[in-house]
């Protein structure tokens, strides 16, 4: 008994320095959809006795690191004290307004915001739907971030709200957060959209689905569930009691978003009855919801608590997407939906871009990850040629490291082992981890030194020994031969009547002939070319044919004369080794999985 009273006396007291605590709470109108502009009422009861209130809108979202700058869509802001007299305000920086409050306790806070950014999963208002993440429509005062916030949603027509939010009892469409982070981590979606209930594991779980497609919601939630059933094998539980899946339709957006409790997913309305585009998008839903550990649990030390207010320098986002990236396949072989064929198809392309792309030899896995807020969001022109991707060389690294704890521990532990003792070390506002603890433990794992390793592969630029990696597990790779073409090296993009060019590979025959981004091409020889002619025409030529290539560029004239050859790495296959021996068949079937239920 004494130890229950004591309970209730800290629960007591607890409330009652919640109850003296600044009150925070929004209102989210939209009566005008078709204006795109959301109405937000912000009130903050019991100010501190200061003289001026600072309120701030982040500066990006979580789960994409660069900087976004929502304040540009604030399109009207005003702010009142409890008998509505008008409070002076002014900015002080291109994201925080400054409130002079002349002693009000209660400050009510308007403005209106311009949401038309469905595609960026940030804001959208239409006459169709609603998405919203927080961080680009929530205002916070920085010294209240930790309070809990309530808000109230008034939906347009008969629209209804879906989120990971908790439902305040008794009181429609509001909700409460803990913090102001965790509001900015439960997107919402307003709209006419479906949702379906279902369980796994005892939790309940919502596939909420915005559009029309040639979906089958039993079918998707079979899969879903399968999926879910084996990312909690691999990583021991669930870490919340519900979870949905925001899955938007529309042959205009794509990609995903994690979130603390839920995922966003865009996709296009006719992916679900072709098997290959299907199997793509489970492989969407994999990834995200890997994120629900590696990100939103063990999370790198940068981002452990989020600073809205500028960049969150880390160089360990090449653990938090390329290893989630390389579990993303592993994990849905083992669920039973890649097939082992299929499997190494995607080794062979994760292969074929690592070596493919000059950036990889230009910049490290660390770097690239610190300077994801300048580079890797900004598709500069010459990322391809100087920039590494720390999704795809963070993926390769990721399986690089996997085979050589592999091999080092005769197949007893894997990179499998590594993630799951990060997560049991470093939980969700312990501080978070950075690359030498992540090293370390996969140094105690694989029960020696991985010094090297990390000095040339994560904070290196060494190429990956691909042919001693793959014999782990009893593989190889091969060359297409057969299938081997003369290249120019060059991407492009048909706009209306025009041809743009929008790469050239470094050290490939278009660059040597000094063909240049943006450059506008005309003909091939003398006859004009799309971009699906050049690479039909390019491929039935012979290695060290030239060509003249007729472009404009600057609305001036130019021709090139360009000596064709096979690229310097072809394209390569991966196939088990003849004969494939036990030893290896069983580190095989323990890396990829059961493949007697691939669907």
């Amino acid at each position: 008994m004494k130890c229950v009273a004591v309970f209730f006396a800290l629960l007591f007291g607890i409330e009652c320095l919640i109850a003296g605590s600044p009150m925070i709470t929004y209102t989210l109108e939209m009566p005008k959809p078709s204006t795109h502009v959301f109405e937000v009422t912000m009130n903050v009861d019991g100010v501190e006795k200061d003289s001026t209130l600072d309120v701030l809108l982040p500066v990006w979202r979580s789960g994409r690191y660069v900087i976004l700058d929502f304040a540009g869509g604030i399109v009207a802001f005003n702010a009142n004290d409890a008998n509505k007299r008008k409070l002076d305000w002014s900015k002080i920086d291109k994201s925080t307004w400054r409130i002079e409050t002349r002693g009000a306790a209660n400050i009510t806070i308007r403005y209106q915001v311009y949401a038309n950014e469905f595609g960026m999963r940030t804001r959208g208002l239409n006459d169709d739907r609603a998405f919203v993440d927080g961080t680009a429509v929530f205002m916070y005062v920085k010294k209240y971030a930790d309070l809990p916030v309530r808000l109230r949603v008034v939906p347009f027509g008969d629209w209804h709200v879906t989120t990971g939010l908790s439902p305040v009892r008794g009181e429609r469409n509001t909700f409460s957060a803990l913090n102001y982070e965790h509001l900015a981590d439960c997107p919402l979606e307003i709209g006419t959209q479906k949702d379906y209930i279902f369980e796994v594991d005892g939790k309940e779980h919502v596939l909420s689905i915005s559009g029309e497609g040639n979906f089958h919601p039993d079918t998707l939630i079979k899969d879903i569930s399968r999926i879910i059933n084996t990312q909690m094998e691999f990583w021991g539980s669930l870490p919340y009691d519900r979870y949905v899946f925001l899955l938007a339709l529309s042959p205009s957006i794509g990609g995903g978003t994690e979130h603390l409790n839920s995922c966003v997913l865009c996709s296009h309305p006719f992916v679900f009855a072709n098997p290959d585009s299907y199997r793509s998008f489970l492989g969407l839903i994999s990834h995200e919801f890997f994120h629900t550990w590696n990100v939103k649990q063990l999370r790198p030390a940068a981002i452990d608590r989020y600073d809205w207010s500028r960049e969150n320098y880390a160089k360990e986002f090449w653990i938090a997407e390329g290893t989630t990236s390389y579990y993303d396949d592993l994990l849905l072989a083992r669920a039973g939906y890649l097939s082992e064929q299929k499997s190494l198809e995607r080794v062979a392309e994760m292969i074929n871009a690592d070596v493919a792309r000059p950036g990889n030899t230009r910049q490290s896995l660390t770097e690239a990850s610190y300077d994801a807020w300048i580079k890797y969001g900004k598709e500069g022109q010459h990322a391809y040629n100087f920039e590494t991707d720390y999704y795809g060389r963070g993926a390769a690294v990721s399986f690089a490291l996997d085979m050589t704890i592999r091999k080092l521990t005769e197949n007893r532990k894997s990179l499998d082992d590594v993630m799951r003792a990060m997560l049991a070390k470093f939980p969700r506002g312990r501080g978070g981890y950075t690359v030498a603890d992540f090293q370390k433990i996969s140094e105690e794992i694989a029960g020696a030194s991985l010094k090297q390793f990390f000095d040339d592969y994560v904070d290196g630029v060494s190429p990956i020994p691909w042919d001693k990696l793959l014999a782990v597990v009893g593989l190889e790779r091969e060359p297409k031969i057969a299938e081997q073409q003369p290249w120019l090296g060059l991407a492009t993009v048909d706009e209306g009547q025009r041809t743009r060019v929008t790469n050239v590979v470094a050290g490939s025959p278009a660059y040597a002939a000094g063909v240049d981004i943006n450059d506008e091409i005309l003909a091939l020889n003398g006859y004009r070319v799309r971009s699906a002619d050049l690479r039909s025409r390019i491929a039935e030529m012979k290695d060290g044919e030239k060509v003249k290539l007729t472009v404009f560029r600057d609305s001036r004239l130019r021709e090139f004369e360009i000596e064709l050859k096979y690229p310097d790495y072809p394209d390569q296959k991966v196939v088990k080794t003849e004969p494939f021996a036990d030893d290896k068949a069983a580190v095989f079937k323990s890396w990829i999985g059961l493949l007697d239920r691939v669907k």
